[in-house]
C-alpha cells in the first residue's frame, strides 16, 4: 500500500505532520493490544519522537519508540532459527539486512504488524540500503508514515539514491514554510546552501574571521550574550581549536579593553570515553580487582557520572546471581560502556551550561543561540561541507555566528 511522507528544510515541522498522521490512524485503527511503533536512526530522534508520542493521549501508553538498529537486533534474535547467523551483532548493516530478509516474509511480517499495525519512521534520510531493506518490507503490510529530508543526510558512506527512488513512490507532502525561525538571515542562508549557493549574512547570521587575538573574545562575546539555550558546534578537523578556547571561556577573559566572565561550557561528552575514563580510575594498575574494592573506589571518585550506581547495582548483580568477585580490565570496561550508552540512549543529559559538541551530533537538536567553530581541513566535497554548515546554521532560533578560522576559507565552499 503507498505510505504517506513528509518532506520539508529543518524547522518546518515534518515531525509535527507525522506525529499528527499517527494519532488520527492511532485514534481510528489501535485496539487495545497494539502499538505504534517508532522507528529513528539517532537516538536524539528517538528520544524526541518518543516525547511526542508519550504527550499525545492518542498514542500514550500505546507506543514503542526504538532506534531501526535496536528493532533489527531484536527481530533477528527472536527469529534466529530462520535469520542467517551472525557473530557480531555491532556489524549493523548485516544485522538489519537480515531482519529485512525476515520481514520479507509474510508470518514474520503479519506477526509484526499485528502488534504495530502502524509504523512511523522519522529522519528517514539517514536509511542505507539495509535500513531501507525494513522500511520497504513496512511498506507492505503496516500503515507506514515517513519523515525525511535528504539534504541533512551527513553520511558520506551512504548512497541516499535508492532512498529516493523508493520515496518517490509514497505519497509525499513537501513542507515548505521554516518555522523553527523568522530571523530572515538564517532562513535565507538555508535557502542558499540548499541550492548550492553561499551564505550571506543578515539578521540573526554572522559569518566573520577574527584575528587569533580577539576570536576568544568574539566566542565569548557571542555566548555572553545569548538569553536562553546556547551551544558551540564544531566543525570536522577542528576539535583542536575548540579544546584551545574552551579552558580560556571557562576561566574569563580579560584585556585592556574587553571583558567575558568565567562561562560553563564543556565538551557534551561522548559514552565511550566518559565509560572508559571511568573504569581506568577504577581499575588502576590491578591485573584483577575484587568487587568489594572497586565499590569502595567509587567513593572515592573525583568526577562521578550519573550512571555510577547502576554499574554499583550490576556488580553486585553479578555477584549475588553469578558469583562473579573478581574483574579484569576488558569485562569491567565492557560494562561501563553498556551503562553509559544507556544512559545516553534513554535519560536526558545531566550537563548544565553551554555544551560544545560536533555538528554531526547537534542533529535533531535546537539551541536560541550558536556558535559555531569552522577551521581548516573539513573533509568531503563542496555539496558535503554544505550540508554540514546547513546543519549548523539551522540549529539556531534567533542568533548563529560563524567563526572561520582563517580568512582564506571565506573564499572556499561552502562560504563562496
Amino acid at each position: 500500500m503507498p505510505f504517506l511522507a513528509f518532506e520539508g528544510p529543518a524547522g518546518t515541522g515534518k515531525t509535527y505532520r507525522l506525529m499528527e498522521e499517527v494519532r488520527g490512524h492511532a485514534a481510528q485503527l489501535l485496539r487495545a493490544d497494539q502499538q505504534v511503533l517508532g522507528l529513528t536512526f539517532m537516538h536524539g530522534a528517538r528520544r524526541r519522537l518518543d516525547e511526542s508520542f508519550v504527550a499525545a493521549p492518542e498514542t500514550r501508553g500505546k507506543s514503542h519508540v526504538t532506534t531501526i538498529d535496536s528493532f533489527a537486533a531484536h527481530l533477528v534474535r527472536r527469529w534466529s532459527p530462520l535469520a542467517p547467523a551472525i557473530a557480531d551483532f555491532t556489524q549493523f548493516d548485516e544485522v538489519c539486512d537480515a531482519c529485512g530478509m525476515l520481514l520479507e516474509r509474510p508470518e514474520i511480517l503479519n506477526w509484526v504488524t499485528e502488534t504495530f499495525p502502524i509504523v512511523a519512521i522519522d529522519e528517514a534520510q539517514e536509511l542505507s540500503p539495509s535500513r531501507l531493506r525494513i522500511a520497504r518490507a513496512f511498506a507492505d503490510a503496516a500503515h507506514l508514515v515517513v519523515a525525511a529530508d535528504e539534504f541533512q543526510c551527513l553520511d558520506e558512506q551512504i548512497d541516499t539514491a535508492p532512498f529516493l527512488e523508493w520515496f518517490a513512490t509514497g505519497n509525499v507532502e513537501r513542507l515548505e514554510i521554516v518555522r523553527r525561525t523568522n530571523r530572515r538571515g538564517l532562513l535565507d542562508a538555508g535557502v542558499a546552501l540548499r541550492a548550492g549557493k553561499r551564505p550571506i549574512p543578515g539578521s540573526g547570521l554572522s559569518i566573520r574571521y577574527q584575528f587569533p587575538a580577539q576570536v576568544k573574545f568574539a566566542v565569548g562575546h557571542a555566548l555572553r550574550n545569548g538569553t536562553g539555550s546556547r551551544a558551540v558546534l564544531v566543525a570536522p578537523g577542528s576539535a583542536r581549536w575548540a579544546n584551545e578556547l574552551i579552558p580560556l571561556l571557562a576561566a574569563g577573559l580579560r584585556s585592556k579593553n574587553q571583558q567575558v566572565p568565567p562561562l560553563p561550557i564543556a565538551w557534551e561528552s561522548a559514552p565511550s570515553n566518559e565509560a572508559q575514563t571511568l573504569a581506568e580510575a577504577l581499575f588502576g594498575a590491578d591485573e584483577l580487582i575484587h568487587c568489594d574494592d572497586l565499590i569502595g573506589r567509587t567513593e572515592t571518585l573525583d568526577v562521578k557520572p550519573v550512571w555510577l550506581d547502576t554499574l554499583i547495582q550490576s556488580v553486585e548483580m553479578a555477584r549475588r546471581a553469578h558469583g562473579i568477585r573478581h574483574w579484569d580490565m576488558q569485562s569491567l570496561s565492557s560494562l561501563c560502556a553498556k551503562k553509559a550508552n544507556l544512559q545516553r540512549a534513554y535519560c536526558r543529559s545531566s550537563m548544565s551550561g553551554i555544551p560544545v559538541m560536533s555538528i554531526q551530533a547537534a542533529k535533531n537538536r535546537q539551541f536560541r543561540d550558536v556558535v559555531v567553530l569552522w577551521g581548516p581541513g573539513v573533509h568531503g566535497d563542496a555539496d558535503h561541507q554544505r550540508r554540514l554548515l546547513y546543519n549548523a546554521i539551522s540549529r539556531a532560533e534567533y542568533t548563529c555566528t560563524v567563526i572561520v578560522r582563517t580568512q582564506q576559507l571565506l573564499a572556499s565552499p561552502p562560504f563562496s
